[in-house]
């Protein structure tokens, strides 16, 4: 299908409050049709299962129910997305069903919720992209944001606006974390992300659910910012006129054909179009089943490499006195993040600097994960560097996803972002790399346990903090033991370099499993949990783990998602190749 020469599409969002019985919901859908209809909008969209019903309810009530929407949106000529819980076969528990309904009452994209399906054993194919007016878009149920087939195929292929149906739990919002799916799936595709929750109040759950739902539907743009939105409030039509024009999908683009990734993205396409693509299967990385303490060394940078390697020196010696195994420092760490310190630097000093790292590390018998650029003749790169406890040089990664172009080549290799700390296989990846999730989920899928992730971020303002932490909380949920490291303010450095704020986090992800739907449970039952976090200043914050002997993200998401399984063990030997 061609796409539109629309430049704004008006859709409403209906956080819409789940009633007990089947006729209450219907005609609560109906209702809204017709206001979303009189206000304006071309599409209307209400949350996972909004035309609930009792759970005896047979189909042959719920189809005359979903006729009476498909009428409704002829009716009011308006397009229209719901789910409903639905039974593929009579004595099986019911599916969350999304259904898409043109203005002509006609059905033109539906699909069952891949996780309810994998509970009964039973799959199809990933749903791809429909149509709104020629504007292509895709939609997801809930948990099945998750899966990233779901999630961002479809966005490959085309799509501008990524619907997100959900029931969310009242526990699925983190005030701190704001909406950090939305965000980063927004910003790391540039394309709308819309998200359509319930709300708390929801006399269908009671008794049936642990909780009720928490609300905040919105439309996320593509540059990350909120269009629209709502609270918590119940039954409210949210109204926003989408400018077309900004969902370019030009970072989607970007990492379609990235020289690396491009082999993993267009199978993908491939095999959701319905091909069969054949891959050797993948073994995951075996670890030791061992406890391992992560220091990491939120530093204030200086503009001077000699003072900049003495503190860290000093803070080496600090973490292996407090028994840590690693210690990590920000991106940049060793000539500070202002662009004219980084190009002047001479790569003998900077080789100088190595080699006194290596000596301290060597004497301490510690692993030490830090940045600096890296020089070949007239090319740099921004490099993470490790050295292992007798001072050998473990790695060098150089970034992949380079968002400062004018000072520094990208990266050309995935295998040298891989090493072990006392045999537990670990990924270090390299500021904007955060953004592209697709890397710190494909290393999980390859069995890592424990990733790095060092920057030396700028922006200090409360959106720009915001924002990084929002991404971080992605990377480092793959079920791993994740550090994420920033620069401290600058302003306790003799010479200062570029100012950051710190709040560096060490976040667990290895237990997600125990901790599910537990109630007594402080943790986050969906992401992962920070251990410790960082404030502002200059400090060094410890966590400690034992980690598993593999990361069971590759079973998992084959298990929810089989139909993709060749996709990712590609995508595991990509990431170490």
């Amino acid at each position: 299908m061609e796409e539109s020469d629309f430049d704004v599409l008006t859709i409403g969002l209906v956080q819409m409050r789940l009633e007990r019985h089947l006729h209450s919901n219907r005609d609560k859908i109906i209702r809204f049709i017709r206001e979303a209809s009189l206000r304006g909008c071309r599409l209307v969209v209400f949350p996972e299962s909004a035309l609930h019903s009792p759970e005896d309810t047979v189909n042959s009530e719920i189809d005359s129910a979903i006729a009476s929407v498909k009428k409704a949106a002829d009716d009011y000529s308006i397009y229209v997305m719901f789910c409903v819980p639905y039974r593929l076969k009579a004595g099986e528990r019911r599916l969350n069903w999304l259904l898409v309904v043109n203005p002509d009452g006609k059905v033109i994209h539906s699909y069952h919720k891949l996780y309810d399906m994998a509970s009964l054993g039973v799959y199809t194919e990933v749903p791809g992209l429909f149509y709104i007016d020629g504007i292509p878009c895709n939609a997801m149920i809930c948990a099945d944001r998750w899966i990233r087939a779901v999630e961002e195929l479809p966005v490959m292929k085309g799509s501008k606006i990524m619907f997100d149906c959900s029931g969310n739990y009242n526990d699925e919002w983190i005030p701190e974390l704001g909406w950090f799916w939305c965000v980063p799936r927004a910003i790391r595709n540039g394309a709308y992300a819309a998200f359509i929750n319930i709300p708390k109040d929801n006399p269908a759950l009671k008794g049936v659910s642990l909780d009720g739902g928490h609300g905040h539907t919105v439309v996320i743009a593509p540059d990350g910012s909120v269009e629209v939105a709502v609270a918590e409030e119940a039954d409210q039509l949210v109204v926003g006129a989408l400018d077309l024009s900004k969902a370019t999908r030009a970072r989607a683009v970007e990492r379609f054909n990235h020289p690396i990734f491009k082999p993993f993205w267009h199978t993908g396409v491939r095999i959701m179009e319905g091909e069969s693509v054949a891959v050797p299967p993948v073994e995951g990385y075996v670890s030791p089943e061992i406890p391992i303490k992560i220091a990491v060394a939120q530093m204030a940078c200086s503009k001077n490499i000699e003072d900049n390697v003495a503190r860290m020196q000093r803070m080496i010696e600090t973490a292996k006195s407090n028994h840590a195994d690693v210690v990590a420092f920000p991106e940049l760490a060793v000539t500070g993040a202002l662009d004219e310190d980084i190009v002047s630097s001479d790569q003998a000093e900077l080789n100088g600097a190595l080699t006194q790292l290596q000596g301290t590390a060597k004497a301490q018998q510690i692993y030490v994960v830090f940045g600096m650029p890296h020089r070949e003749r007239e090319k740099r790169w921004n490099s993470a560097f490790v050295l292992g406890p007798e001072g050998t040089i473990l790695t060098r990664n150089d970034q992949l996803a380079v968002d400062h172009t004018s000072v520094f080549e990208a990266g050309t290799s995935t295998r040298s972002m891989w090493f072990r700390v006392k045999g537990v296989p670990s990924v270090v990846t390299i500021g904007h790399d955060a953004v592209w999730s697709e890397i710190a989920e494909l290393a999980a899928l390859r069995g890592a346990q424990i990733h790095f992730n060092i920057c030396y971020d700028r922006d200090t303002t409360a959106e720009g903090t915001l924002r990084r932490k929002q991404f971080w909380a992605n990377l480092a949920s793959f079920r791993t033991f994740t550090a994420t490291v920033n620069a401290a303010t600058s302003v306790e450095a003799v010479k200062p370099s570029a100012d950051a704020n710190g709040g560096s986090i060490i976040w667990e992800d290895l237990n997600r499993g125990n901790r599910w739907r537990n109630p007594m449970s402080t943790y986050w039952p969906y992401q992962a949990v920070p251990l410790a976090e960082a404030k502002t200043h200059e400090t060094i914050i410890y966590g400690m783990e034992i980690v598993n002997e593999r990361n069971p993200h590759l079973g998992f998401m084959t298990y929810v998602n089989p139909q993709m399984r060749s996709w990712y063990e590609l995508g595991a030997r990509i990431i170490d190749s």
